[in-house]
Formats: C-alpha cells, sequence, structure tokens
C-alpha cells in the first residue's frame, strides 16, 4: 500500500471543510485593539465569560496557563455557528446576523484538559445593534464525566466599560442592553486530560 501524497491529503482535508462549513459558519470575534466596523446592518455582541473553579475566576486568574472558552450556537432558522475560541481571557465581542441564538454546547480549555459539556442559554441580536448580554458566569468543581455546572448572567457593564471601550474602540456606538437568558444548571465532561497539571 502506497503512503497518501501531499496532494491527496490535501484534497481530503479541503473537501472536509467545506462540508464542514456547509453545516456550520465559523464567525471570528473581534481581537483586542480592533475597532468596531460602523456597517450598515452589522451586529455585534460582547460580554465576558467567568469560569469559577475553588473561587476563583479562571479566565483571568491563571496567566500562566493556557485557556479558552468556545460555544456552538444554533439561530432560530437552524443555521450553526462554531466560535472556538470565543475568548482567552474572559472578554469577547463578537459579529453575529441579527436574530435568536440558542447556545447548544461549551468548550473550556484549562491546565487539567479540555471540557465540553451543555447549559442551555439564549441571546437575541437586533439589526446593527451592539448589544451588551452581560457576564456568564459559570461555576463548577470536581474532575471527571458528567460534572454539575451552576450558571447565571450579571450585568458587569459599568464596571467593565473602560476594558470594553479600549478593547473594541465602541466608546461613540449606543449599547442595547439584552442580558443573556441562562439555565441555572448544566453538566461539564473531561473529554481530554492534560498529561500535567
Amino acid at each position: 500500500m502506497q503512503p497518501c501524497s501531499t496532494a491527496t491529503v490535501t484534497i481530503v482535508f479541503g473537501i472536509l471543510c467545506g462540508l464542514l462549513s456547509a453545516c456550520a459558519e465559523v464567525p471570528r470575534p473581534l481581537s483586542s485593539g480592533s475597532s468596531v466596523v460602523e456597517h450598515s446592518g452589522q451586529s455585534l455582541v460582547f460580554g465576558r465569560i467567568a469560569v469559577i473553579r475553588d473561587g476563583e475566576d479562571r479566565m483571568t486568574s491563571l496567566p500562566s496557563f493556557p485557556r479558552s472558552f468556545g460555544w456552538e450556537l444554533e439561530a432560530h432558522a437552524g443555521k450553526k455557528f462554531v466560535v472556538d475560541p470565543l475568548t482567552e481571557d474572559g472578554f469577547f465581542a463578537l459579529p453575529l446576523p441579527a436574530g435568536l441564538y440558542h447556545v447548544t454546547k461549551l468548550r473550556y480549555e484549562d491546565r487539567y484538559g479540555l471540557w465540553e459539556g451543555t447549559l442551555a442559554a439564549s441571546l437575541s441580536v437586533k439589526p446593527g445593534s451592539l448589544t451588551y448580554v452581560g457576564t456568564w458566569q459559570i461555576t463548577f468543581a470536581g474532575l471527571g464525566p458528567g460534572v454539575p455546572i451552576i450558571g447565571h448572567t450579571l450585568n458587569d457593564l459599568k464596571e467593565d466599560r473602560a476594558e470594553f471601550e479600549e478593547r473594541y474602540a465602541i466608546k461613540t456606538r449606543p449599547v442595547t442592553m439584552a442580558l443573556l437568558e441562562a439555565a441555572p444548571e448544566g453538566k461539564f465532561s473531561l473529554l481530554r486530560p492534560r498529561a500535567e497539571h
């Protein structure tokens, strides 16, 4: 049996990527220092993710360890969006078409490894708006499969506004408040433990 040529591998990879992108869109969060583009009809949601373990926010308190948080969304019409990573330090700004979205899956990576889970939530995006969805605080403890998680949404815009304005140049735009609506409980499972922690 002959090994696959680089061209064959590239073609197969391209076909797989094409099939995946046909099933789900992959919007990119704005990077820190980006300016919110003033396009008619462009909508942007922004907020913060806080992952609480052992009483501290792991998105901000462990700079020496790699960490990231991502989610999968499903629009009201059934269209899927994969945003992974959504954030590596808690703060995020994400361009999305107007509509109602449901969070269908969470991914979180920390010094213990890669976690995947569910915590039902929804957010609404109005056309051409800059929408603050709040701080989604997710608390959990333990390792392994089926670890219970607790979630709730906080309005921290007053405290975090300066940080958002500096990161994403939103100072001149009016902000719509539409806090993410989340179920109080869900589950995380450790899919891939990190070898050293």
